[in-house]
């Protein structure tokens, strides 16, 4: 039983020696985006790109020493994975938009006040003039119709 055991370690033995010496090198490079959109909403967004090369370093098992060694470098594609996904409500921001809105109206309504009370300024003046010329014109009126005393009154065709 000891012979045939041995006998398998010495075969597996030699089997891994002469099999040859693999080396293997991974290079993962990951990157990794943060974009943030900002607005009343905050649209925060993580995103990692790893970009991953294999290189295996290949020799012969035999016990020769500088042997030629074989490189193979493969690269496999690009993988883009998604960290993280927020969407958050910035409260300070939304209140300052709310603020200027608010501000925008009330000088609205003040521009709309403003302009109101300049048209009835102009209003009023042109109804003080409209009536400073009936009073003229009515003056100017009684004066072509009066008469000298000895001259007769105009009659009025009916």
């Amino acid at each position: 039983m000891k012979k045939v055991l041995y006998s398998i370690i010495t075969v597996l033995f030699v089997t891994f020696s002469v099999s040859g010496q693999e080396n293997k090198n991974v290079q993962k490079e990951t990157v990794t985006k943060k974009v943030t959109v900002k607005d009343t909403k905050v649209d925060t967004k993580v995103v990692q790109e790893v970009k991953e090369d294999n290189e295996v370093v290949k020799v012969e098992g035999t016990t020769k020493q500088d042997q030629n060694s074989q490189v193979v470098t493969s690269k496999s594609d690009n993988t883009e994975k998604v960290v993280a996904d927020d969407v958050s409500i910035d409260a300070a921001n939304a209140e300052k938009m709310q603020q200027n809105m608010t501000r925008k109206s009330e000088e609205l309504k003040a521009s709309i006040a403003a302009q109101k009370a300049k048209a009835e300024k102009e209003r009023q003046m042109l109804q003080e003039k409209k009536m400073k010329m009936q009073k003229d014109l009515e003056k100017r009126r009684m004066e072509l119709e009066s008469r000298p005393e000895g001259m007769s009154r105009l009659k009025k065709d009916d």
